[in-house]
């Protein structure tokens, strides 16, 4: 299995629904190691109703974990970010860096609602990109608009990325034995891959799962494009 990286997941200890303890982030960071993750991008919730991590918090747990990585023999690299669910203080809350984009660049992980009508959704992306940033769909599979084939077609049309989650692969085939979450990725329609992993206690690192029919089903230009070029482009900005 090639070296990959994990562009969503929620693994920094005590910030929201993710990893409790600093003990649990250590055993999903040596899990994450066995997997041949070698990168993750740490994106706890930000949800004015519900998850308000304050970017200092995230600065400080990086920070923590990063020493605690050095002194367990931990050797994976961690970068800051946040998955920020769309309202309309966003935009205010990413200009004045009380919302985290990726890695300091202008791409931001945005979430909505699973049952969100196909015009907020749109009216969302387009308003992140008008005000410079990058969005980028987290789970983009979650929303029942997109399973409308024009739909989605269009997002795809206007060049919105799109992230799926690695278990999503895990799922039930299709009546020709591939789902549709498979296709896409396969036809290269999807633009990342992330875990969402939320520690040990809950949604667990299932990537080496995903990965082995990623290696035998994916041409390795898609898998190149996806879990390392895409990436590369936010970490380097």
């Amino acid at each position: 299995m090639a070296l990959i990286t994990d562009m969503h997941c929620h693994i920094l200890p005590g910030l929201d629904d993710g990893s409790l303890t600093m003990e649990e982030t250590l055993d999903t960071l040596r899990e994450a190691k066995r997997q041949q993750i070698d990168r993750l991008i740490v994106t706890p919730h930000f949800h004015p109703q519900r998850y308000v991590v304050k970017a200092g918090d995230i600065h400080h747990a990086v920070r923590l974990v990063r020493e605690a990585c050095a002194q367990e023999g931990i050797g994976i690299s961690i970068y800051e970010g946040q998955e920020c669910y769309y309202y309309s203080g966003l935009v205010e809350q990413l200009d004045t860096g009380q919302a985290l984009t990726l890695c300091g660049t202008r791409f931001v992980l945005v979430e909505f609602d699973p049952d969100v009508p196909y015009s907020f959704l749109q009216n969302g992306l387009h308003t992140l990109r008008q005000s410079g940033y990058v969005p980028i769909i987290a789970h983009f599979e979650r929303y029942e608009c997109l399973y409308n084939e024009r739909h989605f077609a269009e997002i795809r049309h206007q060049q919105f990325l799109l992230q799926m989650n690695f278990d999503t692969l895990l799922g039930r085939r299709g009546l020709f034995g591939e789902s549709r979450w498979q296709k896409l990725v396969r036809k290269g329609m999807v633009d990342y891959l992330g875990s969402d992993c939320h520690g040990t206690h809950f949604r667990p690192l299932q990537v080496d799962k995903a990965m082995r029919w990623i290696e035998k089903k994916v041409d390795p230009s898609v898998q190149t494009r996806m879990l390392k070029s895409n990436v590369d482009r936010i970490i380097f900005g």
